[in-house]
C-alpha cells in the first residue's frame, strides 16, 4: 500500500472529505488528492499533523499494511450526526464546556451549525430554523439528522434519485465548497449527502469526476473539465460571448425550451465563473 493510499483510508475512517482535510492541514484540495493518488508526498510538518489529526503514530501513518483495511465499496460514509438545537448559541456554548472543546468554523457557518471533532468522531449541533422541511413542533421525536458524505456527489445523488425510496430535495448549497442533498426516510427523518460538485469554471457544466481536466502536471482539475482544460491549458481561446454561443444548444432541451431561455441564464453566470471574472 502506498502512502496516498494510507492517507486516503485513514482520512476515511476519520470521516474526512478531501476538502475538509485540506482546511485543516491549510493546504489545497488538490493537494490532497495529489498525496493520495500518488502524485506528490506531503512534507514533515504534514506527516506529522496528520499523524495527530488520525491519532496515530507517523510510523503507523507511513507503514499501515493493506491486510489492515476492510473493504468498503460503499461510496457512502458516515460524516456526523446532527443534533438539531433551538437555541443555537445556548447549545454551542454548553457543548464547547462540555466537551472542552471550541469550534474553529464559525466564520464559515455563522449560525447554521458547528461541528465538534471528539473522540475520533464528528458531532454537530444544526440550528433547527436552517434545516428546510424539519418539523419546528417542540414535542417532535426527530431530534437527530444523519450526514453522509461521499466524493463524488452528483453521482450519489443521480442514484438514489434512481432508487426511489423517499422524496430527494435538490442539491443546494450550504455555502461555496459545501453542497448537500436532503432523502426523507419512511418516518419522516432526514438523511442529508454532502460531497464533492463542481461546475466547470468555464462552461459551467456540472462535472462527475470523469468530466475533470487535467493539469500540466496530470493532476485532475476540479475547477475545469476536460473539454475546456484538457491538458493544463484552455482547448479554444474564446470569448465570454463566443463560448456562451457555443454552449447554448447544450442547454436547450435539457434545461430551457428555447436558445433566448438559455442564452439568458448562462449571460447571468458566467462573468460569475472564475475564467470570466474580472
Amino acid at each position: 500500500m502506498t502512502i496516498g493510499e494510507q492517507i486516503q483510508n485513514l482520512r476515511v475512517q476519520k470521516g474526512l472529505t478531501q476538502e475538509r482535510l485540506a482546511e485543516m492541514l491549510e493546504v489545497s484540495r488538490q493537494s490532497i488528492s495529489k498525496w493520495e493518488l500518488g502524485q506528490a508526498i506531503p512534507d514533515v510538518d504534514k506527516i506529522i499533523r496528520m499523524s495527530e489529526l488520525f491519532d496515530v503514530s507517523t510510523d503507523t501513518l507511513l507503514l499501515r499494511k493493506a491486510e489492515d483495511e476492510q473493504a468498503n465499496n460503499n461510496p457512502l460514509h458516515l460524516g456526523s450526526v446532527y443534533l438539531i438545537v433551538k437555541d443555537f448559541e445556548r447549545s454551542v456554548e454548553f457543548y464547547e464546556k462540555f466537551l472542552d472543546v471550541k469550534v474553529g468554523d464559525r466564520c464559515r457557518s455563522g449560525n447554521k451549525f458547528v461541528s465538534f471533532y471528539f473522540d475520533n468522531k464528528c458531532i454537530s449541533l444544526m440550528n433547527e430554523s436552517n434545516l428546510i422541511g424539519h418539523c419546528t413542533d417542540l414535542n417532535s421525536p426527530y431530534k437527530f439528522v444523519q450526514n453522509y458524505w461521499v466524493e463524488d456527489l452528483l453521482t450519489e445523488y443521480e442514484r438514489v434519485k434512481q432508487l426511489n425510496i423517499g422524496k430527494v430535495t435538490e442539491i443546494r448549497e450550504a455555502y461555496p465548497t459545501y453542497n448537500y442533498f436532503h432523502l426523507t426516510d419512511p418516518d419522516n427523518n432526514i438523511i442529508e449527502v454532502t460531497g464533492g460538485y463542481h461546475i466547470c469554471q468555464s462552461c459551467g457544466m456540472v462535472m462527475h469526476q470523469s468530466d475533470y481536466g487535467k493539469n500540466a502536471d496530470g493532476s485532475s482539475s476540479t475547477d475545469y473539465c476536460r473539454y475546456c482544460y484538457p491538458n493544463g491549458s484552455f482547448s479554444k481561446d474564446e470569448t465570454m460571448e463566443e463560448m456562451i454561443e457555443s454552449c447554448i444548444p447544450f442547454y436547450v432541451g435539457e434545461e430551457f425550451n428555447t436558445a433566448a431561455e438559455a442564452r439568458e441564464y448562462l449571460t447571468k453566470l458566467y462573468p460569475t465563473l472564475k475564467r470570466w471574472k474580472k
